[in-house]
Parts: C-alpha cells; structure tokens; sequence
C-alpha cells in the first residue's frame, strides 16, 4: 500500500515539477524551473511535513505520501545534475558555479528557514 500512496502523491510533485520548468523557462541558459522546485520540496519538506505533520500526529502514510511522495518527485537531483553538467558543456562555466552554488546554498536556506518557521510559531 506504501507504494500506492507515494506513487500518487509522486505524481503531483512531478507535475507542479513540470509546470515550473515550463512556466519558469531558462534564462540564458539558467535553468529557474529547476531552482525553483527544488527550494520549494525543500521548504516544504522541512516546514510541512518533518515539523507540521509530524508534530501534529498526522497518519504516518500521509506523511510518507507527502514528503517521500510529492517532494521527492517536486525535487530533483537528476535535473539538477543534468543542468550543471549542460552548462559546463555550453562552457558557461560561471553560470554552472552561480548554478551550483545557488541550489546548495539556497536548498539549505530553504530548509533552515522552515525551521525557523516553525520554531517562531511554537514559541508563540
């Protein structure tokens, strides 16, 4: 059944993957769609489903549907991988840094700043 619900749920993250990555094309040569969904799962993974879920007591398949099934298919590594790849081979070798740099550097912002979030709001 676990492979039901992450199949489905995989499914809309890999369709919003999509929509981003044609309603946000690459700006020379720099692919936003893929930045762009990237930082949201990560966001949404640490904000949505590892604090609010989970410290909700949210059914566990849900919470495995959601993080394991939509962010993991709204995330990327493949594309993002690709990307940089594309643009050291267009030898847009500063594009592929900035690139690089900003998926790792903002994946990670990205995933503190739903902690804080969440911090902030069970201080409250």
């Amino acid at each position: 059944m676990n492979y039901v619900i992450v199949a489905f749920f995989a499914f809309f993250g890999g369709i919003l993957r999509y929509l981003l990555a044609i309603e946000l094309p690459k700006i020379d040569l720099f692919p936003i769609g893929t930045l762009v969904a990237n930082y949201l799962g990560c966001f949404l993974f640490s904000w949505l489903v590892k604090h609010i879920m989970v410290d909700r007591d949210i059914n566990g398949r849900l919470i495995l549907g959601v993080g394991t099934g939509f962010c993991g298919g709204l995330t990327t590594f493949s594309s993002f991988a690709l990307d940089a790849v594309q643009l050291v081979q267009q030898q847009a070798y500063g594009l592929a840094f900035l690139y690089l740099a900003a998926s790792i550097i903002g994946g990670l912002f990205f995933v503190w700043l739903g902690e804080v979030i969440v911090r902030r709001r069970v201080s409250e």
